[in-house]
């Protein structure tokens, strides 16, 4: 687990300042590899890495290169076949120089079987390999997109990063607001690969691969894999229930591979409980959660898990004022941003786990969109099922201009049915009026693009699912936790999607992943967890990892958004319209969803587009001498400054 980084030049191949400069860029992401600083630079190449040492913490130091030079490579995440590569490579000849490293892995395996071996790896990964003969870099992300990775062409190449502000950092991009990307991001809560909010920078989709060579350029993606239904099997009950949880303890048997210290994010929720009791039948482990002193506090039944369990449990209390505390940090490492407010209790609590000793954390994310979770695949069956129906299209009209929220959403589009998303933050009346000029032109282009026609053979439900499993998970979820967790340089591991699990997961028939008679979300699921932590705690209410953000808006943060309506930054957004909503939340008819939003992508235009961002000091530093290369990167540069770039002071 790390950062990495690097630049790639087309013309001024000999340029002495390129050091200088990947080094400036390490120095935004430090705080995804306190553990030390690795670079490499040739004939107009610049490859960084920030290390967070996980596995093989001697030999397994990056940039990493094959043999005879020819492969430089720089690598995010962790590869739990390793091992099984590292055998079957080694049986082609292949000679390991480091003791049980996984990068040295996709070094062999990149020889053997060029961009063909990031469908071969089983894990979480960004990787960027440059291939001297070829002078091209591969840009690759795992699976369902858990590691992220950013590039932008420039004039002079090509400029990669973990993260959005580290390719700023470099000076070779602009900062402009990319107005395309508005609507998905308030939509989504998140920008949807490729976009970014920032224009020119993009991200790598998940499952995907890209080539950049200083002839052509950039290619066309590679997709290389990308989550399918499967047509179901018809085994007994008992036997799907052992598949499914056998394949969920083999990842997790898997995923507690580290040679540091690996814990666990509980919440006392299906997902997390079931976690700990697999966790719990291999090693001991602490649980941490967070507690809020609110209706939507589930402390208690964390608790209740872990005492089952035999597991030390660490509350995290948070409250308005943490949220307003830590409001801007936060805001410094949700460059790319996602508007999920449970993603600053995550970042709280991870500060909270590395004061534990804790450098690994595995989390349940993934479980509600593989298995029937939210209630909006209920919604979204049920009107499917409305829209079979003669009252559907013409006459179910005027009885949705009486009805707000998600469901007018679904009752406007019964004759020509949409699944909007579980996030979906917009409803009509919003997409209608929160934006102005450009971005309300788009609206409808962009509508009509985003939510395709409903098709009336698929199961709805499990179709919904895949939905959010290409756009949700690697778009809000899945950055929300790296982010959080690397603001404290620690590692999160997410065992629901190993791949494996995912794929027998979309072969599951969908009446044992949601129940309508009677009503039951992640039914199979729930059969499975019940095994082993107690009941009570499994067939309960749903609260999510949720936290009291309505009463944070209208009571901590409301000098804040006083602030942000009057200043009017952005000029893409109708603040009248905007000032109304904030009315209609206090008066208590809730908006929170739209207003956290709205308050977060404030913030990020100041810091990014305002360029007010500074890095602040970060809160792990185990390699000072490392930091103090990447902080003087600023300073006595040899050659010339870029214009633009993000600097210190």
């Amino acid at each position: 687990m790390c950062g990495i980084l690097g630049i790639v030049k087309t013309r001024d191949r000999r340029d002495p300042g390129l050091a200088s400069v990947l080094r400036r860029m390490g120095r935004w992401q430090y705080h995804r590899g306190p553990d030390g600083w690795g670079e490499w630079i040739e004939d107009g190449v610049a490859l960084g890495q920030n290390r967070l040492a996980i596995l093989d913490l001697v030999h397994g130091k990056q940039p990493m290169s094959s043999a005879d030079g020819r492969v430089q490579v720089v690598f995010n995440g962790e590869i739990y076949n390793f091992g099984e590569l590292w055998r079957e490579l080694s049986q082609k000849g292949y000679r390991f120089r480091t003791d049980h490293s996984d990068t040295e892995v996709i070094v062999h395996g990149y020889c053997e079987w060029g961009p063909d071996v990031f469908d071969r790896l089983e894990g979480m990964y960004a990787i960027a390999i440059w291939d001297v003969a070829e002078e091209a870099l591969f840009l690759a992300r795992d699976p369902v997109g858990i590691k992220p990775l950013f590039y932008a062409c420039t004039d002079d190449g090509l400029v990669f990063a973990s993260e959005p502000k580290t390719i700023l950092a470099s000076g070779l991009v602009q900062p402009e607001l990319n107005l395309d990307a508005v609507h998905d991001y308030f939509m989504f809560r998140a920008p949807i690969a490729p976009a970014t909010l920032l224009h020119g920078v993009r991200k790598v989709g998940a499952g995907s691969w890209c080539r950049f060579d200083r002839v052509n350029g950039m290619g066309a993606p590679t997709i290389f894999w990308e989550p399918q239904l499967s047509a179901p099997g018809d085994p007994a009950l008992h036997l799907t229930e052992d598949a499914v949880e056998r394949a969920l303890e083999d990842a997790v048997v898997s995923h507690l591979v580290a040679d540091v210290p690996v814990g666990l994010f509980l919440s006392g929720g299906v997902d997390s409980s079931l976690l700990a009791a697999l966790v719990a039948r291999h090693s001991r482990v602490n649980a941490f959660t967070v507690g809020t002193h609110s209706r939507l506090d589930e402390s208690s039944f964390a608790s209740q898990v872990a005492n089952h369990l035999g597991l030390d449990l660490h509350i995290r209390w948070v409250t308005g004022d943490d949220f307003l505390a830590n409001f801007d940090d936060w805001s410094f490492y949700n460059d790319d941003p996602v508007s999920d407010p449970s993603a600053l209790a995550l970042m709280l609590i991870t500060e909270h786990a590395r004061e534990g000793g804790m450098k690994v954390m595995l989390a349940g994310e993934g479980a509600d969109e593989l298995f029937g979770g939210y209630s909006s695949y209920v919604r979204y069956r049920t009107y499917s099922l409305l829209s079979r129906g003669p009252w559907a299209g013409p006459i179910a009209k005027p009885f949705a201009r009486r009805v707000r929220g998600v469901d007018g959403d679904y009752l406007r589009s019964l004759g020509n049915l949409r699944f909007f998303g579980s996030a979906h933050v917009l409803h009509e009346p919003d997409r209608l009026s929160l934006f102005t000029g450009r971005a309300r032109q788009s609206t409808a282009e962009w509508e009509s693009a985003s939510f395709p026609r409903h098709d009336a053979r698929s199961d709805v439900a499990r179709a919904a699912m895949l939905i959010d499993q290409s756009v949700r998970l690697p778009n809000d979820l899945l950055p929300r936790t790296d982010r959080a967790t690397m603001a404290y340089s620690l590692e999160a591991r997410v065992p629901y999607l190993d791949r494996s699990v995912v794929q027998i997961a979309n072969g599951l028939p969908a009446n044992l992943s949601l129940r309508l008679l009677p009503l039951q979300p992640k039914w199979l699921l729930k059969r499975i967890a019940a095994r082993h932590v107690p009941r009570e705690v499994i067939y309960r209410h749903k609260r999510g990892f949720n936290v009291p953000v309505e009463q944070w808006l209208a009571v901590d943060f409301k000098d804040r958004i006083d602030e942000f309506l009057e200043d009017r930054a952005i000029e893409v957004l109708d603040y009248d319209y905007l000032a109304a909503v904030r009315r209609a939340h206090d008066d208590g008819r809730h908006r929170a969803a739209l207003l956290w939003a709205w308050l977060v992508l404030e913030q990020w235009f100041r810091l990014w587009i305002r360029r007010e961002a500074r890095p602040p000091r970060p809160a792990i530093i185990t390699d000072t001498d490392a930091y103090e290369l990447l902080t003087n990167a600023n300073h006595g540069e040899s050659g010339p400054r870029f214009a633009g770039a993000l600097t210190d002071s």
